[in-house]
């Protein structure tokens, strides 16, 4: 089953300068600060986070730590099962 991984790919420093956006399956994500908390958001393909209407994002906020890290791959995953995995 696929899973989403950020080992070696995205770190507490690159989200403090940038937003982060990736995909599994056809769900996309985006992470990136806000309010000094990371903040998660999932939405279906196939349009970029600009297009992709509001009401079809969900979102989530996570302290900025390693442990927030590892909480948000966790909820991301928990969400792709949820609603992309048919």
């Amino acid at each position: 089953m696929e899973e989403i991984s950020l080992k070696g790919i995205f770190s507490l420093e690159l989200i403090r300068k940038e937003r982060f956006a990736g995909s599994c399956g056809m769900m996309r994500y985006m992470l990136m600060m806000d309010d000094g908390k990371m903040k998660a958001s999932v939405y279906p393909e196939p349009y970029c986070w600009e297009a992709t209407p509001e009401d079809q994002k969900e979102s989530q906020f996570f302290e900025y730590s390693a442990e927030g890290i590892e909480a948000m791959v966790k909820w991301l995953n928990q969400k792709y099962h949820e609603k992309f995995c048919g």
